[in-house]
């Protein structure tokens, strides 16, 4: 895929259903959502069957992380609907850097959830730093990386803190039941 291939598909979605919300789009597309309070490694799923996409979401996962992995699974339904005609995907990482399919979801889960306008306001403030732009966006730092990572890929300047660690949301364990 190009650079620009996942930010262009997000805008076509946007457009059409006005709205960034991953839960609002799911269920505008008439993917069915769930959410499973059983998982305990498992913080989401996408399956195709009887020709129905399903998203499963961990609810003992904060609402926030909620709303990150809904948009996650979302990017495996729209970029990756051949591939889960032949197998569900399950996230037990959600963000895996060494599959190109996890990144390109964790790439659409970013600029799905935070607008490029948005970013850059926050960017330009005078008492702008990394971490006063992930609170002031409330994301994770993980999450605002790979925004800014597919920003600069895109031409435009932001600061980069580092290599995106695809893996950051595993860190953050599951809590228990």
């Amino acid at each position: 895929m190009s650079r620009l291939y996942v930010y262009q598909v997000i805008g076509k979605l946007v457009r059409r259903y006005g709205t960034r919300d991953p839960f609002e789009l799911m269920d505008a597309m008439h993917v069915q959502v769930r959410f499973y309070y059983d998982l305990t490694r498992t913080k989401g799923f996408t399956r195709y069957f009887l020709r129905q996409y399903f998203a499963g979401i961990n609810g003992n996962l904060p609402a926030s992380e909620q709303r990150v992995v809904a948009a996650h699974e979302l990017g495996h339904i729209v970029l990756h609907a051949e591939a889960l005609k032949t197998a569900p995907l399950f996230d037990t990482a959600v963000y895996d850097k060494r599959s190109n399919t996890e990144y390109e979801a964790n790439l659409f889960a970013a600029d799905l959830l935070l607008a490029d306008e948005d970013v850059l306001e926050c960017v330009q403030r005078p008492d702008a730093d990394f971490g006063a732009l992930c609170l002031s966006m409330d994301v994770s730092p993980g999450l605002m990386n790979f925004k800014l990572r597919s920003m600069q890929k895109r031409g435009i300047d932001v600061p980069l803190v580092s290599e995106c660690d695809s893996r950051f949301l595993y860190r953050d364990a599951v809590p228990p039941l």
